[in-house]
């Protein structure tokens, strides 16, 4: 299916089903095992991959998912929603 949508289809699709998802329920996340956000990270990680095309062994992953996508890890994306809610 990615390879029949553009970039930026690809992209609203990610972002509506994955990363929202993700995002529902940080206030659960915290203080949460490393195992479970360690999984949840691998699923960023899998959307990210998707999203910009790219193979799981890239050397640019890093920097495509914080730079170029401005996605934070899990631990981050959790703390950055607690501190906007408490802000």
């Amino acid at each position: 299916m990615r390879r029949s949508l553009d970039a930026e289809s690809t992209a609203t699709l990610v972002r509506a089903f994955i990363t929202f998802r993700i995002d529902y329920c940080n206030y659960v996340l915290a203080g949460a095992p490393k195992a479970l956000t360690d999984k949840l990270q691998r699923v960023l990680n899998a959307a990210a991959r998707i999203t910009s095309d790219t193979g799981k062994y890239d050397l640019a992953f890093r920097q495509l998912l914080h730079e170029k996508l401005h996605w934070l890890d899990i631990g981050g994306r959790v703390t950055f929603k607690l501190l906007v809610v408490v802000y």
